[in-house]
């Protein structure tokens, strides 16, 4: 009886490990995961290496923001500190942020969100619906500057 009292709390704790669901580890992230209230997100890409990680880190988050503007070349030009908003149903904001990056990796409970991004004096709006268990993954193209500044 004395080796089961010993061997069941570790036996418990195995057994917990093996019902929680597996959450990105932060060391698979290139960048550390932001909270702003209930909402996680992480946002970057710059780069070869980052972008790939990030890619692959997204497939635990419900929502991924690709920015991008349009070259007409085979490439296009990707998008950094964009301004980025995300309103619940009810219109108030639940995320706020400066993106640093072309890709916002964002963990959102299911329901239907108005997203809107402003960068270079352009500003691009969605609804978007998340189901559980559903990925969307969403590209926002934005008009190329005009000349240089």
């Amino acid at each position: 009886m004395k080796i089961v009292q010993r061997l069941l709390p570790a036996a418990l704790a195995f057994a917990a490990l093996a019902v929680v669901p597996a959450l990105p580890a932060q060391a698979d992230l290139p960048r550390q995961e932001h909270m702003q209230g209930s909402i996680a997100y992480v946002s970057g890409g710059i780069g070869e290496d980052e972008a790939q990680a990030m890619k692959q880190a997204a497939a635990s988050y419900p929502l991924t923001l690709e920015l991008a503007a349009p070259s007409g070349g085979p490439h296009d030009e990707y998008v950094s500190d964009a301004k980025l908003e995300i309103r619940d149903r009810q219109g108030n904001a639940i995320l706020s942020t400066r993106t640093e990056g072309p890709l916002v990796l964002i963990r959102l409970p299911s329901g239907r969100y108005t997203v809107d991004v402003a960068w270079n004096g352009a500003v691009k709006h969605k609804t978007i619906d998340i189901d559980t268990g559903k990925r969307q993954h969403v590209v926002l193209e934005f008009p190329r500057e005009h000349g240089p500044q």
